[in-house]
């Protein structure tokens, strides 16, 4: 049944899991996509700064940012946006969803708090997973004669030193983006985003235990093609690994 695409029933609303999955899944990719571009933003030019320059000030920033964003609540990260963004300055609006494609102004406005929530969420631990990457590797022999052949420093960094500084991101990437991508509930609650997450809480508060195993089930097949990707990022980051 599974491979037939049949997820469950719900007991409540006799619709089929896989449905309501179709129904909320595009407010989690929207919600995804514009989280990981904030994250990469901040992650991957203070990463490489900062591994490449470990006694600079951004470094020490770098440190801090991360210890800081891994250490912090999302869902008190999130109301403090609400209280700031929405209740004080009146920017944005607290909650609900529009999607870009029908309003983009609208939609990018109902978008931009929790995607920023999740996004430095995103950021923190790939900006010190990137940093000790480079870190690791800015000292290696490959380094040294890049740097004794005459290329500038940024084009050793670029081209030398970031390919194999990925190996371990790409591993944080992937399981963060499984996060996303199933939904993360606590953000999704907060703002009242009509995802994945927000499917899930509903139907464990409502025990409709039909939609929470074609959820959970669901969720377990985008992190086994996640895991994929991630395995075959593997292969082109480092030449060495080759599958059979």
């Amino acid at each position: 049944e599974v491979a037939q695409g049949d997820f469950g029933t719900s007991w409540r609303s006799h619709q089929t899991a896989i449905s309501l999955i179709q129904r909320r899944f595009p407010a989690t990719i929207w919600l995804t996509l514009t989280a990981i571009a904030i994250g990469l933003l901040i992650s991957v030019p203070m990463g490489i700064i900062s591994g490449a320059r470990p006694r600079s000030w951004l470094a020490h920033f770098a440190t801090f940012f991360s210890l800081v964003g891994i250490a912090l609540p999302s869902f008190w990260l999130g109301l403090m946006l609400l209280l700031t963004l929405a209740v004080t300055l009146r920017w944005l609006p607290p909650s609900g969803y529009i999607s870009p494609l029908e309003n983009p102004v609208m939609g990018l406005k109902f978008l931009l708090m929790p995607a920023i929530t999740l996004g430095i969420g995103l950021a923190a631990p790939l900006t010190r997973f990137l940093r000790s990457g480079m870190l690791d590797v800015m000292n290696a022999d490959y380094i040294r004669t890049a740097r004794a052949k005459g290329l500038i420093n940024r084009l050793v960094i670029l081209r030398h030193a970031l390919k194999n500084a990925m190996l371990s991101v790409v591993t944080v990437f992937g399981v963060l983006l499984g996060s996303l991508l199933g939904g993360s509930i606590i953000t999704e609650s907060v703002f009242n985003w009509p995802g994945i997450g927000t499917l899930l809480l509903q139907a464990i508060q409502q025990r409709d235990y039909g939609i929470v195993q074609g959820v959970v089930l669901f969720i377990s097949l985008i992190f086994m093609i996640v895991n994929l990707l991630v395995d075959l990022t593997y292969a082109y980051l480092d030449p060495r690994i080759r599958y059979q």
